[in-house]
């Protein structure tokens, strides 16, 4: 494979890493493929270079990459401040789509992203038809609005998850039941949240099950990717409720979750599960 640094945008103010497959592997056919930073304050390698090794590994299956750093990130000059924060990310997104169709003739994407960048996948592929896919790692759009009823209800059912899965296995805490030191009623609180399946929405929850349902009715390729300790499963069952399994029943989105894996992929095994679960979805959409 190759790999090659590039400058773009209006005034070349975005650097960004072309990597491109072996001559004998590449597909003309082939959508492109763009990683988006995974938070403002995260360069375009990705948290443990999970990008690098994302990126080479998909190039080494045909198709062309490009992970780059979003303006006044990482290598990347300022953004313009007349825009807001997500017009600029979602700008920026559609000039790396204009700078892989200019550079390496491809007319049909795929957007990648992390927690963060999840969301301007979605937001991207809503506004731009060039766009035939979206991978959503760890996708929640709660972090913002925890004081709302949804940001209480995500966070019990973060909680219902330790006590049933990490908690109830320690004797020590046992022992602290037994001793009654314990907050029964936070305890009972999480875990009604395990049996309820109210959706508790807000301004942001209800623009991102709407992004989903645009991207879905669109014909976008989705797969939502969660983490085992991570909320972003609980975030999609809030805002979605019983529409995640007709969605997915329809085959408009995938869902598939990591087990054991923390929000970064921390452990080596989670990150060979992360890539492999991106690459089997790829190969099934456009490698059959």
């Amino acid at each position: 494979m190759k790999e090659e640094a590039v400058l773009f945008g209006q005034t070349r103010y975005l650097v960004g890493i072309i990597t491109d497959p072996p001559e004998a592997t590449r597909e003309k056919n082939l959508p492109a493929i763009i990683l988006l930073n995974t938070g403002i304050f995260h360069h375009r390698i990705g948290p443990h270079r999970l990008y690098v090794k994302m990126a080479r590994d998909l190039s080494a299956k045909g198709f062309v990459v490009i992970r780059f750093d979003f303006a006044g990130t990482g290598d990347s000059e300022a953004r313009d401040h007349r825009l807001s924060f997500e017009e600029s990310v979602v700008r920026e997104t559609q000039e790396a789509i204009d700078c892989l169709r200019a550079a390496r003739g491809v007319e049909r994407f795929v957007l990648i992203g992390l927690c963060l960048g999840a969301m301007i996948s979605l937001k991207t592929a809503c506004v731009d038809p060039r766009v035939v896919g979206a991978v959503l790692i760890n996708a929640q759009g709660c972090r913002r609005c925890a004081s709302d009823s949804l940001g209480f209800h995500i966070v019990d059912r973060k909680l219902a998850r330790y006590y049933w899965m990490t908690a109830l296995s320690n004797p020590s805490k046992w022992w602290k039941v037994i001793k009654r030191n314990v907050h029964y009623k936070c305890i009972i609180r999480a875990t009604r949240s395990l049996f309820t399946s109210k959706r508790k929405m807000s301004s942001r929850t209800d623009s991102m099950a709407a992004d989903l349902h645009v991207s879905a009715d669109k014909g976008i390729g989705l797969f939502l990717i969660c983490s085992e300790r991570d909320p972003a499963l609980d975030y999609i069952h809030a805002i979605l409720g019983n529409e995640l399994r007709e969605l997915s029943s329809c085959g408009k989105l995938k869902v598939e979750v990591i087990p054991q894996a923390d929000h970064t992929f921390t452990l080596l095994q989670n990150q060979e599960y992360l890539l492999k679960a991106v690459h089997n979805w790829a190969h099934a959409m456009w490698l059959n």
